[in-house]
């Protein structure tokens, strides 16, 4: 008995030492909050630092192991510009917060104006109107969420050729290119096969062009739409040159 006694007496006060130190000294407590925001164009609007680290609303000196980083998380995904935020500790004393932007890839109208949106739709900011490089969307019921799918997916060579995209259902999507031209896109689906069969069959000079069945491309002017373009193997089974599109 004297010696469990001796042990109580031992690892008692030392158990009481490891959970003051853990839970209430200042030696695990929060003294740093390091914010890293993920990178994107100077139209979406400004997202700092500070602006994060307000939303931490985690006192200095709060003991590490009482940080609840999921309500951390929830509050910083409320600012409007954030998509994703991850918060990890990093022991002894330090928050570490990964934000990733919203990122603006459309120009929507509606009855108050213009707005700025992102690959879901979601509002960054308003606008005056249309945006140069950013594709405007001119779409109505389903075809709204099918158009805003396809300005993101566009690759970056084409994406500043597009004035505006088109769309009223989830399958008719249209791009009209700045130079005049017009794209039948089709649905939001294969959006990067019909971006490399586009990118090849810009090389014919038209008013139309259709990838919207990708494996069997059209082309045609005012005088002869619905005529069938010279023929092009789609490049997921040739590959192609990289042409300098005319559009």
């Amino acid at each position: 008995m004297r010696k469990v006694a001796l042990a109580l007496l031992i690892v008692i006060p030392l158990i009481g030492a490891a959970v003051w130190l853990v839970g209430f000294s200042p030696f695990l407590a929060v003294s740093t909050v390091e914010v890293s925001i993920s990178e994107a164009p100077e139209i979406a609007g400004p997202l700092t630092a500070e602006e994060v680290t307000a939303a931490v609303a985690v006192p200095e000196g709060t003991p590490m192991v009482r940080v609840d980083t999921a309500a951390i998380e929830q509050r910083i995904s409320a600012l409007p510009l954030v998509r994703s935020v991850e918060v990890d500790r990093d022991w002894p004393t330090t928050l570490r917060i990964d934000v990733r932007r919203r990122v603006p890839v459309a120009v929507t109208s509606t009855p108050g104006g213009y707005e700025l949106v992102d690959r879901d739709g979601v509002v960054l900011r308003p606008v005056d109107g249309p945006v140069e490089g950013v594709p405007y969307v001119e779409a109505t019921g389903e075809g709204t969420a099918a158009a805003i799918e396809v300005a993101h997916d566009l690759p970056g060579w084409l994406a500043p050729k597009v004035q505006v995209i088109e769309a009223s259902t989830r399958n008719d999507v249209t791009l009209r290119l700045r130079n005049g031209a017009t794209v039948l896109w089709g649905s939001s689906d294969e959006g990067k096969l019909k971006g490399e069969v586009l990118r090849a069959l810009l090389r014919t000079d038209a008013q139309r062009y259709d990838v919207s069945a990708p494996g069997v491309p059209t082309t045609a002017d005012d005088t002869s739409i619905g005529s069938a373009s010279p023929t092009i193997t789609p490049p997921s089974t040739t590959p192609q040159s990289d042409p300098t599109p005319t559009g």
